[in-house]
């Protein structure tokens, strides 16, 4: 069997990724899958690793939105065969802890274990099988990075419980997760929804193509909202957020702030509002609704909402990651 060579990106330091390259080894544990990942997805939680806002140590290995070919399986492995195309689900949910018996297993008491080598930026990926997701038959093979990002999305707009027909409805942030979760609303509700962002550009985008759906806010309108879904990852996004919302209104909260913890202003007690924070995708079937979605709904006109990196230009990509025009970036292993 030829020897496998795997590029890694590491970052070494805040602002300092690099690729190593390392022989991929020839052993591979029972119960694994390896994979050769052909797109991952770049989130604000990479970004927030990049720029030195989260230190769980270094080198760390990056990206959790990806997707890619089964090239080996373990001996104990039967849902998965070579040449199946999988989407890989971050989160390790165990199975028998008291979050993942009550439908909660996003938040599993093991959720901090990771049976993998390393993260998505990568050639290949050796995980446990538990966290792969068979993909239907995509147009694209790059859709598959969209399905954890969509997932993510889908938990959002299942806890707010919002109806676009009836309530007015705000997205604050159009990044990746922000233009998913438009998406999402778009594509499962009738009604109309209102979107801002600083980047003109990425509002723009999403009104070319839902041109009768939506609105975009302007920074100077005071309007309020019943419910709110604030994915700036930015305390201002927050106090924005706080700011727009109408009296017993939803502010839903996808961000996580990690440079800068906003405090709670000091009247928004008495809109008596109803605040939720939103962690990673849920239980587990938004993963596979992320999937069928995709399928039904995501046009090529969708795919101008996205732009295309090679894996040899990812330190680029971070360090200009705010003057790429796109709303979602996505690396290639090609």
């Amino acid at each position: 069997m030829p020897v496998l060579h795997n590029r890694v990106a590491r970052l070494i330091s805040p602002r300092r990724l690099i690729l190593t390259c390392d022989a991929v080894s020839e052993d591979l544990p029972q119960d694994f899958v390896r994979i050769r990942i052909e797109f991952c997805g770049v989130c604000g939680t990479d970004r927030s690793f990049y720029l030195g806002h989260r230190d769980e140590g270094y080198p760390i290995s990056l990206g959790h939105e990806h997707c890619g070919t089964v090239v080996a399986v373990g001996d104990q492995v039967t849902p998965y065969r070579v040449g199946d195309f999988v989407a890989i689900d971050p989160n390790f949910r165990c199975g028998s802890c008291v979050y993942c018996r009550t439908g909660a297993g996003h938040l599993c008491e093991s959720s901090t274990v990771n049976w993998y080598s390393n993260r998505g930026y990568a050639n290949f990926i050796d995980i446990k099988a538990s966290y792969l997701l068979k993909l239907p038959e995509y147009r694209s093979r790059h859709l598959g990075a969209l399905v954890e990002p969509l997932s993510v999305a889908i938990h959002a707009a299942d806890i707010s419980k919002c109806t676009l027909a009836s309530e007015a409805t705000l997205v604050l942030g159009v990044g990746g997760i922000g233009t998913l979760l438009v998406f999402n609303l778009l594509e499962t509700q009738d009604g109309e929804i209102w979107i801002y962002d600083k980047e003109r550009h990425k509002t723009a985008a999403l009104k070319e193509l839902y041109p009768s759906r939506i609105k975009i806010l302007d920074s100077a309108d005071d309007r309020v909202f019943k419910v709110i879904f604030e994915t700036t990852g930015s305390s201002d996004g927050f106090l924005h957020g706080c700011a727009l919302l109408a009296k017993l209104g939803r502010l839903i909260v996808v961000s996580r702030y990690h440079s800068d913890e906003p405090a709670i202003p000091d009247r928004l007690s008495w809109k008596q509002p109803n605040i939720y924070f939103v962690h990673l995708n849920g239980h587990g079937d938004s993963f596979a609704r992320a999937a069928a979605l995709i399928k039904r709904k995501w046009e090529p006109d969708h795919d101008y909402l996205l732009s295309f990196h090679p894996l040899s230009s990812i330190d680029d990509v971070f360090t200009k990651y705010e003057y790429l025009p796109a709303n979602k970036k996505i690396i290639s292993m090609e």
